[in-house]
């Protein structure tokens, strides 16, 4: 049987239906490839820095911010190895690399990382997304926000509010003096009233010096320039200062007070200054919102390594939906005008307290039945020298030298 000859022969369509079903298939073919014309389009000119890294961390994708800031073209950049052109760090000044943000579960979103390009350093918020391409290869799609401006301007704010609350500390330190030696019977005495109204100018001096030192160490924490000086710590010396103060202050408001100290306790790594500071704040919160019944103050071992300290009074208590609004800047729970009048303060408080205590490895928490039902307020610091925070460690083992250095010697005699 001949076999046809089919070379350089064409076959013509008549159906009109082939013909317009292939009209239709071009058609969607020209739209198909203006969307994603549009699509890249978009990609490339949007604000945001946008990058794309397959598993082996090399760049398949960079738009135009990108571009910018890597001074490099797409094209370029393509094939390149993420970590080699986008050098970044935390606010700490440790570096990232791509391991620690690309191929995360559920992504990662870092809220400030440092990226110094050569017209200067410049900050970013970091988010980063997994996906999967069309041929089915996982791909990490980072995107970088540029909020330099707005961390210069969070800065001018923290230093502005740095200083102008030092320039306000001198002088109302030295009205508080003057107001003392007018109080000093030695520079004259004073009528009942006279007396009246220097003892409330006196209280008015203090509350303001306590929201200066608020907004001082409120300011240090957000600007990351707190400073602790961890050292091991005899907790009964600490708070006997501290416990005499305010079973003082207990007994001229007609309050009961006590204080139970673990017989098993006997050492915490802690700030010596810090450490106070927390129990002045919560035990004077104490104070100021029981007006009557008792307070006591309890210190006792936990079995993971940590001292905790707790402060209950049969107080005014807290409403459970207000526990949450607590140790955030500003959380005030006051519900009227004059017990805020009453109570004072700037809200800064259990902010400052809260901080303090995670800076020195510890935890802290807040228990209520209610309101009129009193409160408990807690912390933990470490008893053990290892649950310091290792940024910490260095300083707390300056205060154990000596024993250090005698149990090395009996070791391994020089």
């Amino acid at each position: 049987m001949p076999q046809a000859n089919f070379d350089n022969q064409q076959f013509v369509c008549n159906d009109p239906r082939h013909q317009e079903l292939a009209q239709q298939i071009y058609k969607r073919g020209l739209e198909l490839v203006e969307e994603k014309k549009h699509a890249e389009n978009l990609l490339y000119n949007i604000s945001e820095a946008v990058l794309a890294v397959n598993g082996e961390y090399k760049l398949r994708l960079v738009n135009k911010t990108a571009e910018d800031l890597l001074q490099i073209t797409s094209q370029q950049a393509e094939g390149k190895n993420l970590g080699d052109l986008l050098k970044l760090t935390n606010a700490d000044g440790e570096e990232l690399t791509p391991k620690d943000y690309c191929f995360r579960p559920n992504g990662v979103s870092l809220q400030s990382v440092v990226f110094n390009s050569t017209k200067g350093v410049r900050y970013f918020k970091l988010q980063s997304t997994n996906i999967k391409n069309p041929q089915g290869e996982g791909e990490c799609i980072i995107t970088l926000t540029d909020i330099t401006q707005e961390k210069m301007l969070e800065k001018s704010k923290d230093e502005f509010i740095s200083i102008t609350s030092h320039e306000l500390r001198t002088p109302m330190t030295i009205i508080k003096s003057y107001l003392w030696m007018l109080g000093n019977p030695k520079y004259g005495q004073l009528t009942e009233k006279q007396l009246d109204c220097l003892a409330k100018a006196q209280g008015g001096v203090e509350r303001m010096l306590d929201m200066i030192n608020d907004t001082l160490s409120a300011s240090r924490i957000d600007q990351n320039a707190l400073q602790l000086k961890v050292e091991e710590l005899d907790i009964r010396s600490t708070l006997e200062g501290i416990v005499q103060d305010f079973s003082l202050k207990a007994k001229e408001k007609g309050l009961q007070f006590s204080c139970d100290i673990e017989e098993s306790c006997q050492c915490v790594y802690a700030d010596r200054d810090k450490l106070q500071e927390l129990l002045v704040n919560l035990l004077g919160n104490s104070i100021k919102f029981t007006p009557s019944g008792w307070i006591k103050l309890t210190v006792e071992r936990t079995k993971d390594g940590f001292v905790r300290f707790t402060v209950r009074d049969s107080g005014k208590g807290i409403d459970k939906e207000d526990i949450k609004r607590l140790f955030h800047k500003f959380g005030r729970i006051d519900n009227s005008y004059q017990t805020i009048a009453e109570s004072g303060g700037t809200g800064l408080g259990l902010y400052i307290v809260k901080n303090l205590v995670e800076n020195m490895g510890g935890a802290v928490g807040v228990e209520s039945e209610g309101l009129d039902k009193g409160s408990t307020f807690w912390f933990t610091l470490p008893e053990e020298y290892y649950k310091v925070p290792q940024n910490l460690r260095e300083k707390a083992l300056t205060s154990l030298a000596p024993v250090l250095e005698a149990s090395v010697s009996t070791i391994c005699p020089v």
